[in-house]
């Protein structure tokens, strides 16, 4: 592949209208999605069925639960498991945000994604406040920016999005949007983050055929 790159060559092209692992998990395992529709600021995308570990709190902000949650879970998949397995970490880590009436953090939660050989039967947390959680496919709405992103950041591109999606006519779940990060803290440059929201009402599956080049945009997925 580096001698490909060295000539010149460019690196096959993930056909994203089919169910794929996107460049931005570098190579590490995370939820498979199809782009149903792809605009110049976020993605129409249909997620597979999928198992989570998860953990909840009640009230703080992004920032704040941050660290608490990343460490509960991440001792989770280093063993304080039922079996003491050892569990591949995975990308994103997913916040989801819960708002209340005046746009503040009501409920947040923290997901690391389950790999492929523990999707089925994950093994069962130690620690009571960690938990499993099987997402069914839906349709989500993704738009992605770089940097080292705190609380503030998250909230301006959520703001972003809902613009976007307002402008096309596209329906969400208005109180939650997650926050998706895909870099360790390490990784200084091309840091890839999401904020994604989920499309209300759900599309039927018939509805999610990508879009064919040429077709004109559909205004409501």
């Amino acid at each position: 592949m580096f001698k490909n790159w060295l000539k010149g060559e460019e690196k096959p092209k993930v056909d994203t209208s089919e169910f794929h692992i996107p460049e931005s998990y570098r190579g590490s395992e995370g939820p498979r999605f199809k782009v149903l529709e792809s605009k110049d600021d976020y993605e129409v995308r249909l997620y597979e069925d999928s198992h989570w570990v998860k953990t909840k709190f009640e009230e703080g902000n992004l920032e704040n639960c941050s660290s608490t949650g990343f460490w509960r879970l991440f001792n989770y998949i280093r063993g304080e498991n039922e079996g003491g397995k050892k569990i591949a970490m995975t990308v994103p880590i997913s916040s989801r945000v819960d708002l209340d009436d005046e746009g503040k953090c009501k409920v947040f939660a923290m997901a690391f994604y389950m790999p492929a050989e523990h999707q089925a039967n994950p093994p069962v947390p130690k620690d009571n406040a960690v938990f499993h959680e099987k997402i069914e496919g839906r349709v989500m709405y993704a738009s992605h920016f770089g940097g080292f992103a705190n609380d503030k950041d998250w909230r301006e591109n959520e703001k972003k999005l809902k613009d976007a999606l307002d402008r096309d006519g596209k329906g969400y779940v208005k109180n939650m949007y997650i926050a998706a990060g895909h870099d360790p803290p390490f990784r200084l440059f091309g840091r890839h983050n999401e904020v994604m929201l989920l499309a209300d009402p759900q599309p039927s599956l018939e509805d999610t055929k990508p879009e064919q080049q040429g077709e004109p945009a559909v205004a409501s997925e």
